[in-house]
């Protein structure tokens, strides 16, 4: 049939050839007043719409306060959640919502703009199906193909919290004092909140994954299923059916999704017209469309674009379709819990290059939670960093690659920066060591905002010096330097190289080695000793006797 050919072409192509059939059949529907008979549905076609809810790539994870109350604003026109909320809010369709959204918003307690808030309460008393997309709306694919594994949720968000935003945490030892009750109530401070708060939400469903359109390969379904989605959603475009077409498909025992390319495209064409007649043509073509796929299937997975336009008409497109007595719009479950048809995956791989930059990402990542061993608490460093992560890897950056070429290359050069942020401090002068036994000192350097605690060892070149305590400990606060004492031991005279390195308390070599010239002049430690003991000997013994003959002067006189 028509759409499985049209599935084994590109994506883009795919699109193309969609979109020309919705339009034709809604020019034949509104030339003729009805399109051929294979396209008009005996009954109402069961269609279940998917929409995403996301807002434009950052470099931090995090969506800042200004950009909240610009998204949440009534007025402004760049009142993007806003607009996304009202087309969808209460409508039966489902909505995938980027968990960044939620999180950014109870993050800032009070300092959250109002507006930012009441668009959380009013999400929250949505009667639609929601579930989560990837924090920051990650390309799961990406990632997959780039090595990686999926993350649920980030590990934690205390580095963003503000303790003056929220009510104080209670003191476990101290009894809490009764609220007087006559005294006005005056509102609440939120309680301090942990990561599980800031990311809990009432979902319809957690494991369904949404990869960005026509980046599936079949590789990608099992290392999904091992991060914990049970499904994931696919374009027709990159499924091949063996059986009957349905909602759902059965690839090598996993569950999968399929959206209709065809009547998606024709969703999107009438959500992103113009003008009146755009869009009142776009609509046509989206009936004919659905009427056609509904000949085949019994119920139609749609997905709306994760693009986001000023002057989408995706709300009036919904209420057109939900008015259109040929069309039942139903809930998400209907369409996942539909027979599931045996299917294969039609693999249509990332582009080479991002996935390489991708697993360079995902490198630089595992380097730094290695280095993060310094601190007592390695979250204090790897938890931003991996919004940051998170934030570099989202699906939205594919429509801004330059933006996403300057936000990679801003993260490499920082994390460089963050793991030779401590270092043995080196001198070019050589150190003398005069004693037999005697701590050579080692001096080390943190630009960190979090207290560090590295191990020094010393390894020397030659056996004229040798390492009593082969591993000390050093403490080295915020923004400073320590000085390390090694105890060594002089065996003989000469110049000794010692390399000198750091590690963490799991073994991790911290910064970059150094070397270090050590001047041994065994023995002299004695001879400086005796020479100092007789000049102590001799004046004493010479005031003794000056203090003896004057006295006898004395006497005598």
């Amino acid at each position: 049939m028509l759409a499985e050919r049209i599935s084994r072409v590109s994506p883009r192509t795919g699109r193309l050839l969609a979109t020309v059939l919705a339009l034709g059949l809604g020019f034949a529907a509104a030339v003729g007043g009805s399109v051929p008979t294979a396209a008009v549905a005996a009954s109402p076609v069961q269609v279940v719409i998917a929409v995403p809810i996301v807002v434009p790539p950052n470099q931090a994870g995090l969506i800042s306060a200004q950009s909240l109350a610009q998204y949440t604003s009534l007025q402004s026109p760049e009142g993007l959640l806003t607009r996304q909320l009202d087309a969808v809010i209460d409508r039966p369709v489902a909505i995938a919502i980027d968990p960044m959204i939620i999180v950014s918003i109870r993050v800032l307690g009070t300092a959250a703009p109002p507006s930012a808030t009441a668009w959380l309460e009013r999400l929250s008393s949505a009667s639609n199906d929601i579930f989560p997309l990837a924090y920051g709306d990650a390309d799961l694919t990406l990632i997959t193909q780039a090595g990686g594994e999926p993350v649920a949720s980030p590990t934690s968000f205390d580095f963003a919290l503000d303790a003056d935003n929220f009510a104080p945490v209670p003191d476990e030892a101290q009894t809490p004092t009764p609220a007087p009750t006559a005294d006005p109530i005056e509102p609440q401070l939120p309680a301090y909140p942990t990561t599980e708060d800031l990311l809990a939400w009432p979902y319809s469903t957690t494991d369904l994954a949404w990869p960005r359109e026509g980046t599936v390969i079949a590789s990608d379904l099992p290392t999904l299923a091992d991060a914990g989605y049970g499904t994931t959603v696919l374009s027709s475009a990159n499924v091949a059916r063996t059986g009957s077409a349905s909602s759902m498909a059965d690839i090598d025992g996993r569950r999968v999704l399929v959206s209709d390319l065809l009547v998606s495209a024709a969703l999107r064409d009438a959500a992103d017209a113009v003008t009146d007649d755009e869009w009142t043509a776009a609509i046509s073509g989206l009936s004919a469309a659905i009427a056609t796929a509904g000949q085949a299937q019994p119920v139609i997975f749609v997905t709306a674009s994760r693009s986001i336009l000023a002057s989408s008409r995706l709300g009036e497109t919904i209420a057109a379709l939900d008015a259109d007595p040929l069309v039942s719009l139903v809930d998400l479950p209907v369409a996942v819990g539909a027979s599931a048809a045996g299917a294969s995956v039609l693999d249509q791989p990332q582009d080479a290059q991002r996935v390489a930059v991708a697993s360079a990402l995902l490198d630089a990542e595992h380097l730094e939670r290695r280095f993060a061993t310094v601190a007592s608490d390695p979250l204090t460093i790897t938890a931003p960093r991996a919004l940051e992560i998170a934030a570099l890897l989202s699906n939205g950056w594919e429509a801004n690659p330059d933006g996403w070429t300057r936000g990679t290359t801003t993260f490499f050069e920082e994390s460089t920066a963050l793991r030779g942020s401590v270092q043995i401090v080196t001198s070019d002068t050589p150190i003398n060591l005069l004693a037999d036994r005697a701590g050579l000192p080692i001096a080390v350097s943190n630009d960190l905002d979090v207290p560090v605690t590295v191990y020094i060892t010393v390894r020397p070149s030659t056996g004229l010096l040798s390492v009593v305590d082969p591993r000390v400990e050093l403490v080295i606060e915020p923004h400073s330097q320590g000085k390390g004492a090694v105890p060594v031991e002089a065996i003989s005279n000469g110049v000794v190289q010692v390399a000198v390195s750091l590690t963490s308390s799991t073994g991790v070599a911290i910064g970059a080695g150094a070397t270090s010239d050590i001047n041994v002049q065994a023995g002299w430690e004695t001879p400086v000793v005796v020479i100092i003991t007789i000049v102590v000997i001799l004046v004493f013994s010479g005031g003794i006797i000056r203090n003896v003959v004057r006295r006898r002067r004395a006497a005598n006189d």
